[in-house]
């Protein structure tokens, strides 16, 4: 079995996107080596169009796809072909560089707006805004609702999801009827924003929808809620016992040790250095 790093960390558009287009071409390869004969045509003139198997220069001598491909199979046998694929080494040699490396990053940005009772400390997520860097968006319907499922899943985790344990070690919370998770009454208005550009070294410009859209719905909704009534929640899921005990000033934090930031660095359209792609 080839070694494989796994499917996670929107990893498998890349990988098996790439890995598929090779396997296709070995395909292609095998159906325009049937085509060539039967047509008399060299397989560098040959083309797929219109549902046909055809000469570039001399578009009338054709053959259907399907007829093709039981020529193929007549001479072949069983049509299958496999593909794989490595990424490239990373640029920087330092320790583990070389394990799960990716060369394609995503990059989303989102608002939320939200309102929160002071007294009741009960939270309300009015809307949300995402916008998302997904490559080249071959069927931008499909990868909207992609993102929009991730918009749902960082709801959960935000405001409902938990893992506690008792001190025997079992979970608190029995099954998954009592393990909260967002239904359609707690989901909001989303608006999604497909950023699409054209990443070198994704199948056809395409690169990841799933997680990426996930990671910047958490903290828009802890800064709303600052924005709103002022108090910081730097653990999740931001609960109202939580709210009150921070409007009154009895929330520790235990995630993370204070720090005070620097200020953002403010960026205008225009500024920073213009980077290279490949062809």
């Amino acid at each position: 079995t080839p070694v494989d790093l796994g499917s996670y960390s929107s990893r498998v558009t890349v990988m098996t996107g790439n890995a598929a287009i090779q396997a296709c071409r070995k395909l292609k390869e095998m159906l325009f080596q049937v085509a060539s004969e039967l047509l008399e045509v060299p397989p560098n003139d040959l083309e797929m169009a219109e549902g046909q198997v055809r000469s570039q220069s001399h578009p009338e001598a054709a053959i259907g796809f399907a007829d093709c491909v039981e020529k193929a199979e007549a001479k072949f046998g069983t049509l299958g072909a496999t593909g794989s694929y490595s990424p490239p080494k990373h640029p920087a040699n330092y320790k583990g560089s070389g394990v799960g490396p990716t060369p394609s990053y995503s990059y989303s940005a989102s608002i939320v707006e939200l309102c929160c009772d002071p007294e009741t400390a009960d939270l309300k997520v009015e809307k949300i805004w995402i916008a998302h860097d997904c490559g080249r968006a071959f069927n931008p319907l499909l990868v909207e609702g992609q993102v929009e499922g991730s918009v749902y899943m960082a709801l959960g985790e935000v405001l409902m999801e938990e893992q506690v344990f008792r001190k025997n070690g079992l979970h608190k919370y029995p099954s998954i009827l009592e393990y909260k998770s967002p239904t359609t009454l707690e989901t909001p208005e989303i608006e999604t924003i497909l950023v699409e550009t054209n990443d070198p070294e994704g199948p056809f410009g395409a690169k990841e929808a799933g997680q990426g859209p996930l990671l910047p719905v958490i903290p828009a909704v802890a800064n709303a809620l600052y924005d709103a009534i002022g108090v910081r929640i730097d653990e999740i899921p931001i609960t109202p016992d939580k709210i009150l005990r921070a409007l009154e000033g009895r929330l520790k934090s235990v995630s993370i040790p204070s720090f005070d930031f620097p200020p953002p660095i403010r960026w205008q359209p225009g500024e920073g250095v213009q980077v290279g792609q490949k062809s």
